[in-house]
């Protein structure tokens, strides 16, 4: 009887270890990076190419969605693609800090040009016209900037300004599984009155 009793904790103890095994085994598989151009993390995922995007509205961020209340994580693009053309915005959400852009895209690159609204104290003392970066992560240069349009003076002034040659590299964002920022249309005036 005791051999019995011995025999069957032995097996116990083999399928706690066997099951223990298999759900470590499932558990590190799943946290691997797929080796496919698509690799899902969550509802987010990476996406190789902007360009082989179908038609349609898009988010890409700098980061994976952070799974809380924020719309983005990281510097995001919240853009509209038609054929090789995009328009929408660039920037960081829960901010004020974006710059509308238009252009083509070539990969994960889009080359164009940009606008930007400044209001009250984020206005720019002197409008850049040579080269610049736009954002801290280095991803958009711009240059040529033109005031279009100023409104207002002191805390209440508005400007406009067109940057005629903007570059975004979007290479290694993530896509969205939709657009959560405020719609493009919402936020980018290119039709100044």
């Amino acid at each position: 009887m005791q051999n019995k009793d011995n025999l069957w904790q032995l097996g116990v103890v083999f399928a706690t270890l066997l099951v223990g095994s298999l759900i470590a085994d499932s558990s590190v598989k799943g946290n691997q990076i797929s080796s496919s151009p698509i690799a899902t993390f969550g509802d987010t995922a990476y996406v190789a190419k902007i360009a082989n995007l179908t038609n349609g509205n898009y988010q890409f961020c700098s980061r994976p969605d952070p799974k809380d209340w924020r719309d983005g994580a990281g510097v995001c693009l919240n853009f509209s693609k038609i054929g090789n053309r995009i328009e929408g915005y660039y920037g960081y959400p829960h901010s004020d800090n974006f710059i509308c852009i238009r252009g083509t895209v070539n990969g994960n690159y889009i080359a164009g040009e940009a606008l930007a609204i400044y209001w009250g104290i984020n206005q720019w003392k002197n409008t850049p016209e040579s080269t610049f970066k736009w954002d801290s992560e280095g991803n958009l240069t711009l240059s040529q900037g033109n005031i279009v349009n100023n409104v207002n003076s002191g805390e209440d002034a508005v400007k406009w300004i067109l940057y005629r040659h903007a570059s975004l590299n979007t290479e290694g964002f993530y896509q969205y599984n939709y657009p959560r920022m405020t719609s493009p249309s919402q936020l980018c005036e290119w039709k100044l009155k």
